[in-house]
């Protein structure tokens, strides 16, 4: 355990917690004294994590875009902790990049499924504990797809993480009066599941570096420090903003 405790006591609930920024921040909340409830839907790979971090975790199965999973995850956290300080909303699905005329229906709506309604349930389901507590913090994991157009024909996916930024900014503002803040996270290029075959062929890994002004792409635990600033006491007075951290590639 830390010796800096700054979330001691702390009960944190975090979505696609198995791998890459889910269980970065899972392990960092934990070694700063939270207790973390972790959801994903492999629940093998999720024990696994778990039983790795050296803290109070409490892996739980669920899909995040199905109304049923949400609540009883909820419910699982509550009659174990009896309450919930914080949400990290960081499940997400990034489709490989195709023009926006030869997509299809049914793949624009894994990305506003998996993406969009997923932050949308867990928030809705995670309010009136937090309005009851009269205290919440909520981070929600955009991107900076979200902010900025690139020539990576990504549309639709930039289109709900611009959407998941402006609920974040409303969702902040209208529950202010209860104490709940509301953030959001914006990552560059993270190592992750979907970038780990790009990163494998040494010309491309060298060529996304030198596409980031500092140097190289970011890991999953340069994400997670962002998330823990956002819920712990230091960020008291933030509410309603976007952290960017992108090695400086929103700006280039």
């Amino acid at each position: 355990m830390s010796k800096y405790m700054i979330l001691k006591d702390k009960v944190a609930l975090v979505t696609g917690a198995s791998r890459g920024i889910g269980e970065a921040t899972a392990r960092i909340l934990a070694k700063h004294g939270a207790r973390v409830a972790m959801l994903a839907r492999d629940l093998d790979r999720l024990r696994v994590v778990a039983t790795s971090i050296d803290g109070d975790t409490l892996p739980i199965k669920a899909d995040v875009t199905q109304e049923g999973d949400v609540q009883a995850a909820v419910n699982t956290v509550l009659k174990k902790y009896d309450r919930i300080d914080i949400l990290v909303n960081n499940v997400g699905y990034i489709n490989d990049p195709t023009q926006f005329h030869m997509m299809h229906d049914e793949d624009w709506d894994a990305l506003i499924d998996i993406n969009l309604i997923s932050t949308l349930r867990m928030t809705r389901a995670v309010l009136p504990v937090m309005m009851d507590q009269k205290n919440g913090c909520i981070i929600n994991i955009s991107s900076v797809a979200g902010i900025k157009a690139y020539r990576i024909p990504l549309s639709v996916y930039n289109a709900v993480k611009a959407a998941i930024i402006m609920f974040t900014k409303s969702i902040a503002l209208e529950y202010a009066q209860y104490n709940i803040r509301c953030n959001c996270v914006c990552p560059g290029t993270v190592r992750s599941k979907f970038l780990e075959p790009y990163l494998e062929d040494t010309e491309t890994r060298e060529g996304l570096s030198k596409l980031q002004p500092l140097g190289s792409i970011g890991e999953p635990e340069d994400v997670a420090n962002a998330i823990l600033y956002l819920a712990s006491d230091s960020a008291r007075w933030v509410t309603g903003t976007m952290l960017i951290v992108d090695g400086g590639l929103s700006i280039a």
